[in-house]
């Protein structure tokens, strides 16, 4: 039974710039983890590592990149006979002066290492699996040409898997980000689909043959939860199984805590860490929602200090949160306004109010109230 080691979307090299002092230990971790995949291909003695596109983050990567990427490919191919078959992507795409261009003869000179378009080869077969990968890969950053268009199964292999790297309906008004139609993949012939551009895990549906974007294996961009994975797909006569398997070293946490009562920093220290336990291996997103009190001393650049041990990372916070008003500042609304009527409304609810409870009940809907009118984000 044949079996593929899909990945996509790398991005060696990248900056990480909105990591801060930690950008360079994750550059780091994504040649540790680049490093685990070649270890795991040979483990499992697989018979091709497909990487879908975006090995680099761009068609400049330094030079060091490069070489560890060829150290890595050849330590793969002399220990196994496993194939690596890389579709350039849209931050490297192929093209004049490209690193796959311009490194074209170290690429071609590892066995069995091949590299879709590459002097014009558009198809790669793996004699031992009765395997063909086919792919035509992207010529430029953004491009309005279907890839699978000129792709067409061989008659002659038992399984065919297509490698393209763009966006299959998923990013609507945007024509010209490679796309890739649901009925070009329902297209027969096929074993399975190796999808890249899209950072996380997600299988499209439609299709006779699957068709799977693994997503980034680690962490390159702040939006990324879902990420951190690869597909181990194994082909049969049977059919196509895919199997989502976990590879990250580090992965996205987000959150969102409300600051509703909080008198200080370190209160709000505390929701942050028993709604995401601290841990090493986090980078940790928080949103800062709800209505805290007039005379709280809660800092947001003293709670980024606060957490900064507990986490890998805890990024800038959005802050949608909102100040009580005083009610010197409820009597500067306008009556004439819907605000100002409505402040004034609700004044005459607290006043009638019965006890206690129901007048604190009363002024939180009023304080809640004001912000909503005000157009702020203050619901959790």
């Amino acid at each position: 039974m044949p079996t593929i080691l899909h990945t996509a979307d790398i991005h060696l090299g990248a900056p990480l710039g909105w990591l801060g002092d930690r950008a360079s230990d994750q550059r780091d971790q994504l040649r540790l983890t680049f490093r685990a995949l070649i270890d795991m291909t040979r483990e499992e003695d697989a018979d091709c590592l497909l990487i879908a596109g975006d090995l680099f983050d761009s068609n400049r990567p330094p030079a060091s990149e490069v070489r560890s990427v060829m150290r890595e490919l050849a330590r793969l191919t002399d220990a196994s006979e496993a194939h690596v078959v890389i579709l350039p992507g849209s931050h490297d795409h192929l093209g004049e002066g490209s690193v796959y261009e311009c490194y074209a003869n170290e690429f071609q000179q590892i066995d069995r290492v091949s590299v879709l378009g590459l002097g014009g080869v558009t198809t790669v077969r793996v004699p031992r699996a009765g395997l063909a990968i086919h792919g035509a890969p992207p010529t430029s950053n953004r491009s309005s040409e279907h890839q699978m268009r000129s792709l067409r199964p061989d008659p002659e292999s038992n399984y065919n898997v297509a490698a393209l790297h763009g966006s299959v309906d998923l990013v609507p008004g945007a024509p010209d980000d490679h796309p890739i139609s649901r009925e070009e993949l329902s297209a027969p012939g096929w074993s399975y689909v190796a999808l890249g551009h899209w950072h996380s895990w997600k299988e499209i549906d439609g299709g006779d043959a699957p068709a799977v974007y693994p997503g980034a294996p680690e962490i390159v961009a702040p939006d990324q939860a879902g990420s951190g994975y690869i597909a181990r797909v194994a082909l049969s006569r049977d059919g196509t199984r895919v199997t989502q398997v976990a590879v990250a070293a580090r992965q996205v946490a987000e959150t969102s805590i409300d600051v509703a009562g909080a008198q200080d920093t370190i209160e709000v220290a505390r929701r942050v860490r028993s709604t995401v336990p601290p841990a090493d291996d986090t980078i940790l997103r928080i949103s800062l929602t709800g209505l805290i009190p007039l005379d709280s001393s809660f800092d947001v650049r003293v709670l980024l200090e606060e957490l900064k041990g507990d986490y890998f990372q805890v990024l800038p916070p959005k802050q949608s949160y909102h100040v009580r008003l005083t009610d010197a500042d409820m009597d500067a609304l306008p009556e004439r306004l819907v605000i100002g009527r409505y402040v004034r409304l609700m004044r005459a609810s607290i006043e009638k109010a019965e006890d206690a409870g129901e007048r604190d009940e009363l002024e939180a809907a009023l304080q809640l109230g004001v912000a909503l009118l005000q157009g702020k984000d203050v619901l959790s």
